[in-house]
């Protein structure tokens, strides 16, 4: 009898055991980041696409002359949305896409900085909008690879 009772024993710890919550069951939760790279994304683009809108409505000093020299095939964009002088310019054109440059990093650290995303991806990001909707056939850029193209 005492091992039929030491069965029974066991066989109803077990039952208590698992009735009283002993038993652990492990859940595994899958992190979805998709849905925050598409907020990044998205609030990247709404940026700037906002930039772009701003330099059309209030373009900075000496927009023209540099469209000029883009037109001319002297100045091209590179893969990061910067002004790259591939020809002959003047002193005052060197002077110009200086300056454009300069406001342009800081615009791009700004929207860097707004949006959480690296000033390389806000860079090159821009340098793609630009490149695809706003630059005039025949005009200079480098596409990813640094090859330069004009456009088509």
């Amino acid at each position: 009898m005492t091992k039929k009772y030491a069965f029974c024993l066991a066989a109803a710890a077990a039952v208590a055991a698992v009735q009283t919550g002993c038993l652990s069951v492990k859940t595994e939760h899958e992190v979805k980041p998709i849905q925050i790279t598409m907020d990044v994304n998205l609030k990247l683009d709404k940026a700037l696409e906002q930039e772009i809108e701003n330099e059309k409505k209030a373009p900075p000093k000496n927009f023209k002359h540099l469209k000029d020299m883009y037109t001319r095939g002297v100045v091209g964009m590179d893969n990061r949305g910067y002004a790259v002088i591939r020809g002959d310019v003047t002193d005052e054109e060197r002077e110009i896409v200086e300056d454009m440059n300069a406001k342009r990093r800081v615009r791009m650290g700004e929207m860097a900085e707004s949006t959480g995303q690296k000033r390389a991806e806000v860079e090159k990001a821009y340098a793609e909008k630009v490149r695809d909707n706003h630059l005039a056939v025949g005009e200079w850029y480098q596409d990813d690879s640094g090859k330069w193209l004009q456009k088509k």
